[in-house]
Parts: structure tokens; C-alpha cells; sequence
């Protein structure tokens, strides 16, 4: 018989063995999660300074609103051609094209010299982004051995929590080097940024496959894959989590300013949110879904704290109200983003996975290319209704459909 002590350190044994699986795991990983984060810090270390950089080339409001607007547009065309190459090609091509074609285009904002240029850089600049994001993602979820699996909820947690932490980073970075050098050099600093993860990643990848085991990719149709009721409710849910979002990025610097909040406290209460999701996003695989037992259920209860969070930032009369709506928020949409990635992964073949993730990420952009602009035109003609309560709208519209989908 085996005898109690011995159990005990075979059980020892065991758990450090995880452990270390879980350990080479994160580093094999490593070089993505930093592809990621580029991506992002990319993205979120414009806002600041894109308005001001447009505007200081002569660019009119309307053309300000396209020069904002065509990233998004074309960066869903950029999803959905990443999703075909990576079923057809495999993910390291996408990956690399949008790594070496992004970092060239952010050294061509430093040559803009005219509102119409930027239009184009941005143009560019969408499409080959729409590249990296869905490559990233499939370099996590397709092409493992299958006892990889078990650490897909891990990757998701780590995927979502590296989105926020760029989101933190990225503005602050941008606006404390535009105050000070300009705006040229924040496009050279994000160009080294992704110039580095390219490198890294090439040094990383290189012996890795990264083709796809399916040359031959099947047919998908976009009406059947509407139809499967895990990934509908991921774009359902995309819609309205990135809808808000992008509508409370938007609006949130004068929400603040009429309740006296100046831009330190307006950024921190973007990093409130930020670091909230980070938090939950990391709880999420061991703690908190096993709690709500199916991603469909974060979903729900994401989209739900997502209205409630923008309904109490649109009444808040004090800092301290607004702290806490936006800690609501954070929570809110670490739940939502676990939840639809998780729906996306697990709904999805390998052999068409690529596609799959490029059209939830269109829908994504979608839903921060329309929300934003309507709540706008909305409170532009009926001043009574901020563009946080379309949104809380629009998040609840979101809520309901999910809760109909998943009875």
C-alpha cells in the first residue's frame, strides 16, 4: 500500500509540475503577449494626440471625423483578410506582414504634411493593423498539442489583461511626450515599439511552424456561422461592450470637465477602468468563471454592469461617483471580453478559426466605428440625452438579445 506520506509528495510532485508546464507555457507565449501589447499601445497612445495633430495640419472638423473614422473602416477589411491568410497560410505571414507593415507607417505620420495625408497613412495604417490582433490570437488558440487546451483560458486572461495594461500605458506615454517634444516623436517612439516586437518575434518564431494544417481551407459561410448560437452571442456581445467603450473614450474627457475634473483626474480614471479589467480579466479562468459556470453568462452580466456603469458616470455630480462608475465599467468589461473570446475559441474549428476571429474583430471595430459617432448626432440635436445613456441603451439592446439567444 501506498502510504500517506508518499501520496503526499506525489501530490507535491504533481503540482510543481503544472506549475512548471505553466511556466514554459508564459514564455513560450511571451513574444505575443508583447505583439499585443504593441498593437494596442499603438492604438490607445493616438488618442490623445491624434485631434490635436490633425487639427495642427489644418484639418477641419469634418476631416478630422474621417481622418479618426477610415482606421476603423479599413481596419475591418484588415480583419477579415487576416482571418482568410492565417486559415490559408497559417499565422506567422499575417503576423509579420502587419508587424513590418505597421511599423513603416508609423514612421510615415512623421512626413505628413497635409490633413489628406494623414487620411491615407490612417488608411493604410487600419488595414495591415487588422492583420496583427487576429494573428496574435490564433498563435495562442490553433496549431498546439492538445493537452495545450488547458491553457487556453490562461492565454485569453493574459490576451485580455495585456489589452488593458496598453491601454493604461499608452495615452499617458503619448501625451507626456506630445507635451513636451511634439508629435513626431510619438510616432518614432511607437515605431521602435513595433519595431522591436518585430524582432522579437522573429527571433522567437523562427522555428516554429506557423503554417496551417488546412492548405486547402473550407468554404464558410457567413449565414451558418450567424446561425451558431455561441458565436452569434460574441458578436452580439461585441457590439455593444465595444460600442460603449468607444463611446465612453469618446465622451468621458467632458463628462468629467463639467463636473470640474481636470485632465490628471480624467486620466486616471481611464487608468480606473483599465486596471479594473486587467484585474478581472486575470480572475476570470480560475475564480470567476468557474462561479458563472459559461461564458455566455459573463456575457450577460458584463453587458449589464457596462449600462449600469455609463447610467451612473452620466448622473455622477462628484469625482468620487465617477471613480466608482468607471471601477464598474472595468468590471464590467473584463467579464464581457473574457466571455466573447472565450465563446469565439470554443465555437470555432481550427481549420476555419482564423476567419472566425477576423469577423469578431470586424464586429468589434464596428461597433467603435457606429456607436460613438450616433450617440454624438443624438446629443448634438436633443442636448438632454449624453451620449452615455445611448450607449447604456444600446449595451442593454446588447443584454437583451444575448439573454434571448441563450434562453
Amino acid at each position: 500500500m501506498v502510504s500517506h506520506l508518499e501520496t503526499k509528495k506525489l501530490i507535491i510532485t504533481v503540482k510543481k509540475m503544472k506549475a512548471a508546464s505553466g511556466s514554459k507555457n508564459l514564455i513560450l507565449t511571451a513574444p505575443v503577449y508583447l505583439v499585443v501589447f504593441s498593437a494596442f499601445f499603438d492604438t490607445h497612445a493616438q488618442m490623445p494626440v491624434l485631434a490635436p495633430f490633425a487639427s495642427s495640419l489644418g484639418a477641419t472638423p469634418f476631416v478630422l471625423g474621417i481622418v479618426v473614422g477610415v482606421y476603423s473602416l479599413f481596419n475591418m477589411a484588415g480583419n477579415f483578410a487576416g482571418g482568410a491568410t492565417i486559415d490559408r497560410k497559417g499565422w506567422k505571414t499575417p503576423l509579420f506582414i502587419g508587424l513590418i507593415g505597421a511599423t513603416l507607417l508609423l514612421l510615415l505620420y512623421t512626413t505628413a504634411q497635409a490633413p489628406y495625408h494623414l487620411v491615407l497613412i490612417r488608411a493604410g495604417h487600419g488595414f495591415l493593423g487588422g492583420f496583427l490582433v487576429p494573428s496574435a490570437l490564433a498563435c495562442l488558440t490553433i496549431g498546439g498539442s492538445k493537452g495545450e487546451s488547458r491553457f487556453y483560458g490562461s492565454r485569453l486572461a493574459f490576451f485580455g489583461a495585456t489589452i488593458g495594461l496598453a491601454a493604461v500605458t499608452g495615452p499617458m506615454v503619448a501625451g507626456i511626450i506630445a507635451g513636451r517634444f511634439g508629435f513626431a516623436p510619438v510616432y518614432l517612439i511607437l515605431a521602435v515599439v513595433m519595431a522591436v516586437s518585430t524582432i522579437v518575434a522573429a527571433r522567437f518564431f523562427r522555428d516554429q511552424a506557423g503554417c496551417s494544417s488546412y492548405p486547402e481551407a473550407p468554404g464558410l459561410n457567413l449565414f451558418t456561422l450567424f446561425k451558431r448560437q455561441k458565436m452569434l452571442t460574441a458578436f452580439i456581445c461585441a457590439l455593444g461592450t465595444m460600442g460603449s467603450t468607444g463611446t465612453l473614450a469618446s465622451f468621458l474627457p467632458t463628462r468629467a470637465a463639467a463636473i470640474g475634473m481636470g485632465h490628471a483626474e480624467t486620466g486616471a480614471l481611464f487608468a480606473t477602468f483599465a486596471l479594473v479589467a486587467i484585474f478581472v480579466q486575470m480572475l476570470w479562468p480560475r475564480k470567476l468563471k468557474p462561479l458563472l459556470k459559461s461564458d455566455s453568462r459573463g456575457c450577460m452580466l458584463g453587458l449589464l454592469l457596462l449600462a449600469s456603469a455609463l447610467s451612473m458616470a452620466a448622473f455622477a455630480t462628484s469625482p468620487a461617483a465617477m471613480f466608482s462608475s468607471l471601477a464598474i465599467y472595468g468590471t464590467g468589461f473584463g467579464f464581457s471580453f473574457q466571455g466573447m473570446l472565450g465563446l469565439v475559441i470554443s465555437d470555432s474549428d481550427e481549420s476555419w478559426r482564423g476567419r472566425a476571429i477576423g469577423i469578431f474583430f470586424a464586429v468589434y471595430s464596428l461597433g467603435v466605428a457606429v456607436v460613438p459617432p450616433v450617440s454624438g448626432l443624438i446629443w448634438q440635436h436633443q442636448q438632454a440625452i449624453f451620449p452615455f445613456y445611448t450607449a447604456a441603451a444600446f449595451a442593454l439592446v446588447s443584454f437583451f438579445l444575448v439573454v434571448k439567444r441563450n434562453g
